[in-house]
């Protein structure tokens, strides 16, 4: 169980300090901090011992909520170095709004840094940009939602391992 904890802590703590899970993990009703709530949601969805304990990336969620989330979407870097996000506009689809803002993340597992941003991007644009500033490596990264009055969000999408 320690060994679980490590693991998840190594991926939250790049985000210590910022309050990013306290806005993109509300707390409807529950208790504790966003940060307890993402590492329960780690623990629970996306920790994998096969053979060693690790995080399997495409089941984490940076973001949880009622929010319909992106069906399709994908990440690309750029000629800059920075990280492109696509996806398919599905306004209307449930609670998606057109005017919902994109949630932009990328983690470097071998710095242990995390780069994020609740963009400007809308869901109706279909595309976002995240600056990844100097660093360089492998990356997983996510996009999500979060609603117009920045109340609610959606459960975040897995877009992809790339190599900045």
């Amino acid at each position: 169980q320690r060994e679980k904890i490590k693991v998840c802590n190594d991926f939250t703590q790049a985000f210590s300090g910022t309050g990013f899970f306290n806005k993109s993990f509300p707390a409807y009703g529950h208790t504790g901090s966003g940060y307890n709530r993402v590492t329960s949601s780690i623990m629970n969805l996306a920790i994998v011992t096969n053979p060693k304990v690790a995080i399997g990336w495409p089941k984490v969620l940076v973001s949880k909520g009622p929010v319909a989330p992106v069906d399709y979407a994908y990440a690309l870097v750029n000629d800059e170095g920075n990280i492109v996000f696509t996806w398919t506009d599905n306004s209307g689809d449930g609670t998606a709004k057109r005017n919902d803002k994109a949630i932009l993340v990328a983690y470097f597992p071998e710095s242990q840094q995390a780069v994020f941003s609740f963009s400007d991007a809308e869901r109706k644009d279909g595309t976002a940009l995240l600056e990844t500033g100097t660093i360089k490596g492998t990356v997983h990264t996510w996009i999500g939602f979060l609603s117009a009055d920045e109340i609610n969000v959606a459960n975040s999408v897995y877009t992809g391992k790339l190599i900045v």
